[in-house]
């Protein structure tokens, strides 16, 4: 499987000593910051550098956690690997640092002594200190002592309880299955296991080949390394090792690769996209990207349907519901039905994030952003820009760095005018169209929905600030539910609410109109698996509990 996608770098402009703006579409602002790079944000923290020194800026442009070390990595469950004593080589990039962890306060709560660390996962993260590879918790202490080996190349992490580890020789290691007390789990019969762990409770493994710089420890895409299968989290052998290679799996399917050809398999190992094409992408939003043999890509869904024909330049996957390709060199969108969303008559398009997507009109042209409509969200005059996270996206204008809210561009609402029937019974909602989707007040559909299978509680949780939703518990009024709205076009703003559902924070796409927040009904209706069916004919939005969602 080849990268036909340029990879964008985490830093806008490198070595740029220069005034970080503090951006918003009314009203530009200076603050007196100036940094040398500027990443993209990530739980609401952005790596910052200057003079050499890295630390943590906050959404506001403020520092967050002093510019000290000599090296960060992305926040990432809470917790953020930093390091210091290391030194940059232009070749080799950044060795011989030792490293620890931070919380998002700053606090170090795994002391910066180890060689290597990997990203926490299940609450543990493995460390690894002269050779010598365990686990650590949160607050730092070991709780798997550090007796494995470890290739400084290889990234271990635990899913479904359960890690992968390796002792002994490099060229012929002993392969561990262990649990989170460091109890082996099972007898391991196979050659190989996937270092990085299960995903979605299989473990791809292979039998016969080589150790090897050119094996696919280091490289994924490699056809030299004995054949492919997988075992579920008791060591029992679901997919005999068959294939030449064989990704993780991902929304129940794993792209494996045969004689050279690629397609799909299922949990149970059966083949669900035929392994015909010359290359694949990983599974996306219930999509492939594949090429035939002519080398143009195409979708396929997870039973091998083509959603959209072979006439795309490169490979990319599906994000949010959509995704950018080009066609002769023009960019532009597909929606999950093959349907053009956006003309392909661009220069250049990224990938969407929060339902935004970087655009670039014309070659030499500056950065703006698009909505999934084809709409112009934000204005292109910007030299640089990010993808948008949590709420907000880093941008260069004339030589300064900025940060742009999403809170504050306005769209467009317009009433919904089409009949809404609940379980078969019309329900007059108070609800908006923006960029064709429907949205409705969360209390007025919890209200309705109340009693039903799919029902569910609102609170608000003044400490956290954030909406709690429960699925199964009757709704409680609190006045004011199903008013009547004006009927009249709005203004709408996307929300910064936060919304937790039993307990998981969760992103669903909302707006704020008249100071009230409505939220996309395809968003609940996946939450709680309530059907949501368009009647294009009749013009009637269908809500129905009896069924399952589906896209």
């Amino acid at each position: 499987m080849k990268k036909h996608l340029l990879i964008i770098v985490s830093a806008l402009v490198s070595v740029l000593s220069l005034n970080l703006i503090a951006v918003t579409a009314a009203e530009p602002t200076v603050k007196n910051i100036y940094y040398d790079d500027v990443y993209s944000f990530s739980e609401g923290m952005s790596r910052v550098v200057k003079n050499g020194k890295y630390g943590f800026m906050d959404q506001t442009g403020n520092v967050a956690i002093n510019l000290e070390y000599d090296y960060v990595r992305d926040f990432s469950d809470g917790f953020a690997a930093v390091s210091k004593g290391g030194t940059w080589y232009d070749e080799e990039g950044y060795v011989d640092g030792k490293w620890g962890f931070i919380d998002s306060t700053g606090k170090v709560v795994v002391p910066i002594i180890y060689d290597k660390v990997c990203d926490f996962s299940e609450g543990l993260a493995a460390v690894v200190k002269d050779g010598k590879l365990g686990f650590v918790d949160t607050t730092g202490k070991v709780v798997i002592p550090l007796t494995y080996d470890c290739s400084m190349y290889e990234e271990f992490y635990f899913n479904h309880g359960l890690a992968v580890v390796a002792a002994g020789d490099f060229e012929d290691p002993d392969i561990f299955v262990i649990d989170e007390n460091g109890n082996t789990a099972f007898d391991f019969k196979y050659d190989y296991a996937r270092l990085s762990g299960y995903s979605e409770g299989m473990l791809a493994v292979a039998v016969g080949g080589d150790w090897g710089i050119g094996g696919p420890y280091y490289w994924a895409r490699s056809y030299n390394f004995g054949k492919y299968g997988f075992i579920d989290t008791n060591g029992n052998e679901i997919v005999a090792p068959v294939y030449d290679y064989a990704s993780d799996f991902r929304e129940g399917i794993a792209v494996v690769c045969k004689d050279g050809k690629w397609g799909a398999i299922d949990e149970n190992g059966d083949v669900v996209v035929p392994i015909i094409y010359t290359d694949i992408s990983f599974p996306s939003n219930g999509l492939l990207c594949v090429c035939n043999d002519e080398g143009k890509w195409g979708y396929v869904d997870y039973t091998g349907k083509v959603v959209a024909d072979f006439k795309f330049d490169l490979c990319n996957t599906f994000r949010e519901g959509y995704v950018t390709n080009s066609i002769d060199g023009k960019w532009g969108a597909l929606d999950t039905t093959g349907k053009t969303v956006i003309p392909f008559k661009y220069y250049n398009l990224w990938n969407f994030s929060e339902g935004l997507v970087r655009v670039r009109m014309v070659e030499d042209g500056k950065w703006g952003y698009m909505d999934a409509g084809g709409n112009i969200a934000i204005d292109p005059v910007y030299q640089a820009a990010t993808d948008f996270s949590d709420g907000v996206a880093i941008v260069v204008k004339d030589g300064k760095f900025g940060i742009i809210s999403k809170t504050s561009i306005p769209y467009t609402a317009t009433p919904t005018t089409s009949t809404v029937l609940v379980n078969g019974s019309p329900v007059a909602f108070d609800a908006y169209l923006i960029n064709g989707n429907n949205y409705f007040k969360l209390r007025d559909l919890a209200y309705i929905l109340s009693g039903t299978d799919k029902q569910f509680e609102v609170t608000w949780d003044d400490t956290l600030k954030a909406i709690n939703l429960i699925s199964g518990k009757p709704y409680t009024v609190s006045g004011g539910e199903m008013a009547t709205g004006s009927k009249n076009t709005a203004t709408a703003y996307p929300s910064a609410a936060t919304v937790f559902i039993n307990g998981v924070r969760v992103e669903l796409t909302a707006y704020t109109i008249n100071g009230f927040n409505y939220f996309k009904l395809r968003d609940l209706g996946k939450e709680f698996d309530f059907g949501v069916i368009w009647d294009g004919t009749a013009k009637t939005i269908r809500i129905d509990t009896s069924s399952s969602y589906s896209e």
